[in-house]
């Protein structure tokens, strides 16, 4: 196998590790992601942490690092300090912990977080594109096989979209409209469908004046059956790789509005959110920022090596 050949292979099993990952966050996730046992024992622990749950009662939860048995009960570290704890008001045995990618300042398991942040965060992307993708096939083969009053009328209308900023709009929809994982998912997917409009249009121009369409008009079919069954098919290469980048272009989108604070309200957890939890930690905690930055930066650079290599030419035939 040539190398050009790997990289697509390598960035395809990523992308299928990840959303497997996000799919089964549910049952795969060592804890929920908005737990918080005790926020004083477990806030900021690194990566790779071993600790115990001590319970004391119902609701009292103690997480200590350092665990060691004594006489009288159980002694740890706890947020820096020792504590001891009486055999008598320790229901049952410690439970043991393991935090994988460490805890927040909340206490609260990053892996978990992690884990349905990838659930959430694919999940706005892949509705968001969806409706982007739905907009422009619409626009554009409306724009591309209408006459010259419609193309004229749709291609202004692109226009003047286009000239809005993107941010300024999304800023707006956020202030005047609750946040919800609705209002993101529309905001993000009507803003991001101009570009692939005017590219169909061009696209479906050409190919209304082609032999393929000229001979399912000859068999007599409707000009939507023929935009729909005989024309729309060949831009699948297209709308493959418009798609791809559509995700990669909303899933840094989404991280960016997370960071300046506007995104979908607690209790979603976005990969965005948890990098914008640990921003302003990043001496004590780096680990809350980089690991989210990771995932989307692996999951950005995947989807658009496949799109480069979707795109690339055929190798010359080798000479012997």
């Amino acid at each position: 196998m040539r190398r050009r050949g790997v990289e697509p292979l390598l960035a395809l099993l990523w992308l299928g590790a990840v959303g497997l990952a996000g799919v089964f966050a549910p049952w795969v996730a060592p804890r929920p992601p908005d737990l918080q046992e005790d926020v004083a024992g477990a806030r900021y622990l690194p990566p790779l942490t071993r600790a115990h749950a001590l319970q004391l009662s119902a609701e009292r939860i103690r997480v200590l690092t350092a665990l060691r048995q004594t006489a009288d009960g159980w002694s740890g570290v706890r947020g820096g300090r020792m504590e001891a704890f009486d055999g008598k008001e320790v229901l049952g045995s410690p439970e043991p912990r393991f935090y994988l990618m460490g805890t927040d300042g909340l206490g609260r398991d990053l892996t978990g977080r992690l884990l349905y942040g990838i659930r959430h965060s694919l999940a706005i992307a892949a509705l968001s594109a969806m409706l982007a993708i739905g907009l422009g096939v619409a626009v554009g083969c409306l724009a591309g096989l209408g006459g010259r009053a419609l193309d004229a009328g749709l291609m202004r209308m692109v226009d003047v979209i286009r000239c809005i900023p993107r941010l300024l709009l999304i800023l707006v929809c956020a202030s005047l409209f609750h946040p919800s994982t609705l209002l993101l998912v529309v905001v993000l997917g009507a803003t991001t469908w101009t570009g692939l409009a005017r590219i169909l249009r061009g696209e479906m121009r050409v190919l209304a004046r082609s032999d393929l369409a000229a001979s399912a008009r000859a068999s007599g079919a409707s000009p939507l059956r023929v935009a729909l069954r005989h024309l729309l098919p060949q831009t699948a290469p297209l709308l493959a790789v418009n798609t791809a980048l559509r995700l990669a272009d909303i899933i840094l989108l989404e991280s960016a509005l997370a960071l300046l604070g506007i995104a979908a309200p607690p209790p979603a957890v976005s990969l965005g959110g948890v990098m914008a939890s640990g921003s302003d930690a990043l001496g004590e905690a780096w680990w809350i920022a980089v690991w989210p930055g990771l995932l989307i930066a692996g999951m950005v650079l995947a989807l658009r090596s496949l799109t480069a290599r979707f795109l690339r030419l055929p190798d010359p035939p080798s000479v012997a």
